[in-house]
């Protein structure tokens, strides 16, 4: 009789034990800024409207945005012609002299989208954006679903 109440003690014990969840480290979170895109305001405009884009951002260090107005922080290209990148500023997520992990959600207005040919009627147009935090590192690039422009 002893040796099955032993037993079963043992079986409880066994089962009752359990790892203690939130002890574990935090998983470590980069110095490079991500992002990943959230949303773009429409998919089909008309020439001389706004693209509104959401993008999500996570950053390590808390590096991002700059107090310098003309530093530029964030970019989006217009990948019908590499060389146009429109460019804006950010300012400071977090004070310059803290070491945070910065989250959050940033809305690019992208204004008066035209086409690139004024013959054509209709284009269709992807954009990429990457940011750069204030050490120079440059995140990773999103790209937009086809966008259409109508004249």
């Amino acid at each position: 009789m002893k040796k099955l109440i032993l037993f079963t003690l043992a079986i409880l014990v066994f089962f009752s034990c359990k790892k203690e969840e939130g002890n574990d480290p935090l998983p470590t979170i980069s110095d490079v800024p991500e992002i990943e895109l959230v949303s773009i305001n429409s998919t089909s405009i008309n020439q001389f409207d706004d693209l509104l884009f959401t993008i999500k951002y996570t950053d390590g260090d808390g590096d991002l945005g700059e107090s310098d107005a003309d530093v530029k922080s964030i970019f989006v290209k217009d990948n019908r012609d590499a060389t146009i990148i429109h460019e804006f500023h950010l300012q400071p997520l977090a004070p310059s002299n803290e070491d945070i992990t910065l989250q959050g959600k940033l809305k690019i207005n992208l204004e008066t989208v035209i086409l690139l040919n004024q013959s054509n009627t209709i284009e269709n147009a992807t954009f990429s954006i990457y940011i750069k935090d204030r050490a120079g590192n440059k995140s990773n690039t999103v790209t937009t679903s086809n966008v259409r422009i109508t004249k």
